[in-house]
């Protein structure tokens, strides 16, 4: 069989870590090729070293029978090597056309022309049709971001497509779009290399999955020949880890007492863009926030983190909202954004520098001057986080998605703040981390913490939350149990409350 791409006894090597060990594989036209495991097990380096983003510290790399060197990722790119990673990087001062055609064109070639501008807007309205193309990349939401990341990729016409939990951000709908793009490249002889860690999309999109562990591949099977189950209990045998469900079993019996309303919401849409009446958040529970991408969920976070909007309405602990996000710290709302690398972590700083700031921002400015967290106690909390890290010192960005979302959960969390607001807190997080920081947003709430939770996934609110509430539109269209069927959630989230039947049993 023809191969488009192979690894060949790649090792990758950082001071004091190997992220990949000894890994071979090869990728076949018309491959959907599945690569999972846990943060950290080299899932991400095993996709930059195949689209020319990190060197192998050993073995080669072959594309179409011949062994390659990349010296950049150009060098990949023009043999039809994109990757797609998990937060596509973007120009935010230029439009959207303009980011379409970054990466199909070189920083000498000449500007394109007004057809090539006209085909490239036209492009950006048939992947985005609510959009502007000469809308600027930075007024976009993140999740229209991510779907122009994709249409990116895809206008470069790749033969290898390598995509980085590309439905992360994009949750329910973005399987769709993934999946189109999976079926075309197939069409048209090319092949996929698809991270991620819903375990379902890779039972719809791929064809073949592969599981590392600790940098070592241990399983390499057709999709046909393997079943969820085998997939968890090689992840889970490999790095003796319990999962989500034996974490809940640790807190069964443990159900906080509620106390008061801790937070409360009634907005205006005039003045917030939301129309909420009388939703609650109680200390000791977890309350979750239901809705499609663009609904206003991470709307209403921003505004009760004091991050965006005006907070008339919302009381905190019986008060007027403060007006700053600074003032809410201080007050002790803690908020753990969605979008990791432009708001969660400060990427030119090292993991310690990024948990420190956890103290500096909830001080005066007089705090820069004060001395730091000792090493024991940054320790103590990346042991406590579970974050997978070389040295204390290394930089934030240097470390896996799923580890560098620990170090933001755990900034947030570390000092006991009375609301946690979680806008994806297990945003491209393993199944054993996912589990990890449920079980200690449980502890928070059983310690009398309020959370108030938003995820793409509707299976891990009704795993996690006590109450939801669905948002469609801006509007908070009711409020439901947890064990609500998902198929019931779905017909809510789509508007649909009158068909919810009909939609129901159509699903099922």
């Amino acid at each position: 069989m023809t191969t488009l791409a192979s690894l060949n006894d790649v090792t990758v090597e950082y001071p004091g870590l190997k992220a990949l060990d000894g890994v071979s594989l090869s990728v076949a036209p018309g491959d959907v090729l599945a690569i999972v495991g846990a943060n950290g097990s080299g899932k991400t380096t095993l996709l930059n070293v195949l689209t020319g983003q990190r060197r192998p510290s050993s073995g080669s790399v072959t594309v179409r029978g011949e062994e390659v060197r990349f010296a950049r990722p150009a060098d990949a790119l023009e043999l039809g090597i994109t990757l797609v990673p998990q937060e596509p990087l973007m120009a935010t001062t230029l439009p959207a056309w303009e980011n379409l055609l970054l990466g199909s064109r070189g920083l000498i070639d000449r500007a394109p022309n007004r057809q090539e501008r006209d085909a490239a807007r036209q492009r950006v309205r048939s992947i985005l049709p609510h959009i502007d193309p000469d809308l600027h990349v930075g007024e976009m939401r993140k999740a229209d971001r991510a779907v122009l990341g994709l249409g990116r990729a895809m206008y470069t016409e790749p033969k290898l497509l390598a995509l980085d939990e590309p439905t992360a951000v994009l949750g329910e709908q973005g399987v769709e779009l993934v999946d189109n793009a999976t079926r075309q490249m197939r069409q048209d002889g090319g092949a996929v290399v698809l991270v991620s860690h819903r375990l379902k999309d890779i039972v719809r999109l791929a064809t073949r999955v592969v599981v590392l562990v600790d940098g070592k591949l241990v399983l390499d099977r057709p999709i046909a020949e393997v079943s969820v189950e085998e997939i968890v209990d090689t992840l889970a045998a490999g790095r003796g880890v319990a999962t989500e469900h034996d974490s809940r079993n640790a807190d069964a019996g443990a159900v906080a007492e509620l106390g008061a309303p801790v937070l409360e919401v009634t907005t205006d849409r005039s003045l917030s863009g939301l129309e909420i009446d009388g939703l609650t958040v109680r200390a000791g529970e977890i309350v979750g926030i239901i809705g499609m991408a663009g609904s206003g969920r991470s709307r209403l976070c921003k505004l009760v983190a004091s991050v965006s909007g005006k907070p008339k309405g919302v009381t905190f602990l019986g008060e007027e909202l403060p007006v700053t996000a600074r003032d809410s710290r201080r007050r002790g709302i803690a908020y753990i954004p969605e979008d990791r690398l432009g708001e969660g972590i400060f990427p030119a700083l090292s993991v310690a520098k990024n948990i420190e700031l956890g103290d500096l921002v909830r001080r005066s400015l007089a705090s820069l001057w004060r001395p730091s967290p000792s090493s024991s106690r940054i320790s103590e909390v990346i042991e406590r986080f579970g974050i997978k890290t070389p040295s204390h010192g290394v930089e934030v960005t240097a470390l896996s998605g799923g580890n560098a979302q620990r170090v933001v959960v755990a900034r947030e969390l570390m000092n006991e703040p009375q609301l946690v607001v979680a806008d994806e807190p297990t945003q491209g997080v393993d199944r054993t981390g996912r589990a990890a920081i449920h079980q200690l947003l449980r502890a928070y709430a059983k310690r009398g913490g309020a959370v108030l939770a938003v995820s793409s996934e509707f299976e891990e609110l009704q795993e996690l939350a006590d109450r939801l509430y669905v948002i469609v539109d801006g509007r908070i269209v009711g409020e439901v149990p947890s064990d609500t069927p998902y198929s019931r959630l779905l017909a809510l989230a789509s508007g649909l409350p009158d068909s919810s039947q009909t939609l129901e049993q159509e699903i099922l």
